[in-house]
Formats: structure tokens, C-alpha cells, sequence
């Protein structure tokens, strides 16, 4: 939410709602996401169909979840769209520019994979699509994990950690936290660098007040993570950046 803001005022059920979101995603979410993925890892060579329904999953889960972050705002008279960053409101020349400048790095980033060969990350190898189907899902992952992701995580967390009495750079802290400790499957070292991602995203929320740049950021790092990862000669994937 912006710093202008006045702190939203939730609701005792809102509250509620907020709080089975929130225990989902600190105490469910990292343990089923890491044995999906052992699952994905394991049994993907001989599974045509375990990669959708491992993204298939995991999306409707994530629009589940913003379903219930919407319901919090519409119990709450004193809670406004504007508190979770869901609003126009914005300097759209700003916008374009950071949009622009992100799309042209991260295909700099590509071509410098393709020209040096980088190997990918062993540990997130399966997530990369082999077939026209997977990719279409593959899309569908990273448009849901750019949109839900920062709804919930930067947008619901944050605006309700406010209303609880934190700082508002606290509870973008703890909301960080949070969103690195989700992406647990993905191991320590590829968790540090979701949590530098994940600063990032913040900053650029707390620094807009709207999560429309960081929604647009989100996506295109997921889209390049997935459909743009160079492939070697060997069929294996090359170049990996951390999907959020």
C-alpha cells in the first residue's frame, strides 16, 4: 500500500479470512509445494500429464486464494482496493518506461545465456516446458503467479500487517519473508535469490503505491524463466533465472 495511505480498517471476519490465508501460505504452502515438486522431479519423464496438473494445481490454488484476499476487502467498510494496490492511480509514463527497460534487460539476459552456455539449475529443471501444451500452462503459471503472488503476498499481507498496528516497512518485511519461505521446494540457494526478487517487487510497490508494475515485473521474470531458458544441444536446459 501507498505510505499515504490511512491504515485500512479489516473486519473481525475479514480478519478471519486473512488469517487462514496466511497460515496456508507459512505453514501448508512451503511442505505441499516441496512434495509436489519431488513428485514433479520424480515422475515427470514418466508422466505426460503431471506437469499441467502440477501447474493446474497450483494455479487454482493461488486464484483460490486471491478470491478469499478479495473477500477481506469487501467485508471491510474501512478497507479500500487502494490498500492492497489495486488502483490506476499511477504515473503511467513511469510505468512504461520500468516495463520497457525490464523487457529490453531481460532479453540481454537471454541472448548472453545463448552465447555463454550458462546451465540451468538442476533443482528446477523439470519446470521447464517440453511440449506446446506445457508451455501454454507454463504461461498461465506466470500470468497467475504475477497477478495472485503480489495481490497476496505484497498487497493483502502488507495492508494487513498495517492494520494490525506495524510499521509499514515491517510489515512488508515479514511479508517478504513469507513469500521467500512459499518457494521452499525451490532449495536455499534458489530461495536467497526469489528473496532479492522478492525486495525488489517491494520496492517497487512501496515506491508506485500500486502493484501494477510489480504484477507486469513478476510476470515477465516467470515468462522468461520458463519460455525463454536457453536449451543445449543435449535436449537439457540451459540458462535459469529463479521462477517467483
Amino acid at each position: 500500500m501507498s505510505p499515504d495511505l490511512t491504515a485500512p480498517v479489516f473486519s473481525p471476519a475479514a480478519l478471519v479470512v486473512a488469517a487462514l490465508v496466511f497460515a496456508y501460505l507459512l505453514l501448508v504452502e512451503p511442505l505441499w509445494g516441496r512434495r509436489m515438486f519431488e513428485v514433479l522431479k520424480r515422475d515427470r519423464d514418466t508422466d505426460p500429464g503431471l506437469y499441467v496438473r502440477f501447474f493446474g494445481t497450483g494455479m487454482a490454488v493461488f486464484w483460490g486464494m486471491t478470491g478469499l484476499t478479495a473477500l477481506t476487502v469487501l467485508l471491510s467498510p474501512g478497507a479500500e482496493w487502494a490498500h492492497l494496490g489495486l488502483h490506476g492511480d499511477v504515473d503511467w509514463g513511469t510505468v512504461a518506461g520500468m516495463f520497457v527497460g525490464f523487457a529490453v534487460a531481460a532479453v540481454m539476459v537471454t541472448l548472453l545465456a545463448r552465447w555463454k552456455a550458462m546451465p540451468v539449475s538442476p533443482t528446477l529443471d523439470p519446470m521447464l516446458p517440453r511440449t506446446t501444451r506445457e508451455r501454454w500452462c507454463a504461461v498461465g503459471a506466470s500470468v497467475t503467479a504475477g497477478v495472485c503472488e503480489e495481490i497476496i503476498f505484497r498487497g493483502l499481507l502488507i495492508a494487513v500487517g498495517v492494520s494490525l498496528g506495524l510499521p509499514l516497512y515491517v510489515a512488508a518485511g515479514a511479508a517478504l519473508v513469507v513469500f521467500t519461505l512459499a518457494h521452499l521446494y525451490q532449495g536455499a540457494k534458489d530461495m536467497l535469490l526469489v528473496g532479492l526478487l522478492g525486495c525488489a517487487l517491494t520496492y517497487l510497490y512501496l515506491s508506485t503505491g500500486s502493484l501494477i508494475v510489480p504484477i507486469l515485473v513478476h510476470v515477465l521474470v516467470d515468462l522468461r524463466a520458463l519460455l525463454l531458458t536457453p536449451r543445449p544441444a543435449t535436449g537439457r536446459s540451459g540458462q535459469f533465472t529463479p521462477a517467483a
